[in-house]
């Protein structure tokens, strides 16, 4: 659905598979003059069918196995001490909301709703979790972005940072015996590129003609030449002030909207915290 041409604000969906620099992305476009931002919002949906969920899985042995590694994880202090400062910053934020809030219907209205002063709405989102919800985008002027990597990189990535957080204490990172497939069973893992590449294909045909699709190594590497063709694109005033940010993480938690432990803390993966 094409907003360009509506006085409604536009939603801009920021689609992802994990570390393809989509954060730094959402940082840049935080900054755009009269934009509200939305911390992976569907993924705390999803989070609370799954991993969440106490029904989920039950008496699968293998998902019983990893809510036994999740009582472990909860009971390390680091985990107390950042569930804490998540509680302080969703009672002192209006724009963040406790993690069990969220799902989808709830989410729908949040999003369709038109912020006052607001020009632009963006959204950053995996993938997967839209995959079999797509009933639940907001019914108002949308465009989609989808963010990139070459998979050696994403899965190297990705894994290299789980086994970090699976394995905090650890002298020696067991990179062999760690099988990310195995062990983060609320993740589609082996199908995070095909279901990107299926909802590209479904917004295509039918929610939008030209979706933008940018690669995160290039936008990382070249951001100068990057950012103003994807502003050009979605049509919004481009300003070389964007690319030039604030450390405060105050900032973040002031203005980006989400659930309160993605947003304090976005390399979680919502389960082991390091």
């Amino acid at each position: 659905m094409d907003g360009q041409n509506s006085d409604r604000p536009l939603r801009v969906f920021l689609w992802m598979v994990p570390r393809t620099h989509s954060t730094v992305f959402m940082k840049c476009l935080s900054f755009v003059d009269g934009a509200e931002v939305w911390m992976e919002p569907y993924s705390a949906c999803h989070f609370n069918l799954t991993i969440y969920n106490p029904d989920w899985g039950k008496g699968v042995p293998a998902v019983e196995r990893v809510k036994a590694e999740l009582e472990k994880g909860t009971s390390r202090k680091e985990y107390e001490a950042l569930k804490k400062l998540e509680s302080e910053k969703a009672n002192k934020y209006t724009n963040l909301w406790p993690q069990d809030t969220f799902n989808y219907p709830w989410l729908k209205e949040q999003l369709s709703v038109d912020p006052k002063d607001k020009k632009f709405i963006f959204i950053k989102e995996e993938s997967f979790t839209i995959k079999d919800h797509m009933e639940y985008l907001p019914d108002v002027p949308t465009r989609h972005v989808f963010v990139i990597r070459h998979p050696q990189e994403v899965y190297t990535s990705l894994k290299n940072s789980l086994l970090h957080q699976y394995r905090p204490n650890s002298v020696q990172f067991c990179w062999d015996d760690f099988h990310i497939g195995d062990t983060v069973l609320y993740l589609p893992i082996k199908d995070l590129f095909k279901i990107h590449h299926d909802n590209w294909k479904c917004m295509k045909e039918n929610l939008e003609n030209d979706p933008v699709i940018i690669d995160g190594f290039d936008l990382t590497s070249r951001p100068e030449v990057i950012l103003p063709k994807f502003f050009e694109k979605i049509g919004i005033p481009y300003k070389e002030s964007y690319l030039q940010w604030s450390g405060d993480p105050e900032v973040v938690y002031s203005t980006w909207n989400g659930p309160s432990c993605i947003v304090i803390d976005p390399r979680r993966t919502q389960l082991f915290e390091p």
